[in-house]
């Protein structure tokens, strides 16, 4: 039974992960500041909620073996103003590495934006890298694509396996084969009548293509389009330029790895939904790592 703590949880996708993967697992802990998120957490999974992660004494924590961290991606995102370790929330690093050197946690699978990979961003990525040497982990790191792990969604995201350096299991670690796209965007619409099929006019994709032949959204546009609704406004059109629809809550989470019914969104309203989707953890491709993570020659170590 692995022993787990959610800092930056959102909605919980390292529990929602590991439990599509069939992994056995025990929430001890939760950090989240987002009502929403945290809402949708208590919904959904069980753990007892720290609340901000910059309030919490590492001695109060009860024991875990993995740490999982979405932490704030804004301060090196693309989209964004790139302020790095500049924009305050650049270093909520930091706490991960307060909370793990205490706890030494076994495992812990990190993630953040393409962005923070770029050369603007090197002596961050570097510091992080250093750190998590300093404090005994081993690091393998790759930016995977949500669209190649058949998830129709552009979506590049840098991820980070850290093992202990005495368990050595980072020598075997591989991060999941890419697959074929075969779920296309179309595929995670409800059914709609071909004249309620909005033109999608995205630059990403240059001239205008209809949904039957988009194979997945750009996460730029995904970004856009589940955070701000005049933006919704100005993208989903169709032919005579007027708003068809907007997504609704279940196809956003479909983009997101989710299967119907395999989260509890009752209390969320329709922009909260999109924005802790816009903001989450691909189930799905994360599952695909804990699986490589957690394999039958190390289930020993996770008992």
């Amino acid at each position: 039974m692995i022993r787990l703590f959610e800092m930056f949880a959102g909605y919980g996708g390292a529990s929602f992960a590991l439990k599509k993967v069939g992994i056995p697992f025990q929430c001890v802990g939760v950090s989240e500041i987002d009502k929403d998120a945290m809402r949708c957490y208590t919904q959904n999974h069980q753990g007892y909620h720290y609340g901000d992660c910059t309030k919490i004494n590492p001695n109060d924590l009860p024991g875990f073996d993995l740490l999982t961290a979405g932490f704030p991606c804004q301060a090196f995102s693309m989209a964004g103003k790139g302020l790095g370790e500049l924009d305050t929330r650049g270093t909520l690093f930091n706490e991960i590495i307060r909370i793990a050197e205490v706890k030494k946690p076994k495992y812990m699978l990190l993630e953040n934006v393409k962005g923070l990979t770029t050369k603007k961003h090197k002596p961050t990525f570097d510091k992080i890298l250093s750190e998590l040497d300093r404090i005994g982990y081993n690091v393998k790191w790759k930016v995977l694509n949500s669209k190649d792990y058949n998830i129709p969604q552009d979506r590049k995201r840098v991820f980070f396996v850290c093992i202990k350096k005495e368990f050595q299991y980072d020598q075997d670690f591989k991060f999941p084969e890419s697959e074929e796209l075969k779920l296309y965007f179309r595929d995670i619409l409800d059914d709609l009548p071909f004249r309620d099929i909005p033109i999608f006019q995205f630059r990403d994709y240059g001239d205008k293509k209809r949904i039957d032949g988009l194979k997945s959204v750009s996460d730029k546009c995904f970004h856009t389009l589940t955070t701000n609704r005049s933006h919704q406004n100005q993208y989903l059109l169709n032919p005579r330029k007027t708003m068809c629809r907007l997504f609704e809550k279940q196809e956003v989470f479909r983009l997101m790895g989710f299967k119907d019914g395999d989260i509890n969104l009752n209390d969320i309203s329709h922009n909260q939904a999109h924005r802790l989707a816009g903001n989450g953890w691909d189930i799905n491709l994360v599952s695909k790592i804990f699986k490589n993570m957690f394999t039958a020659h190390n289930a020993e170590e996770t008992q």
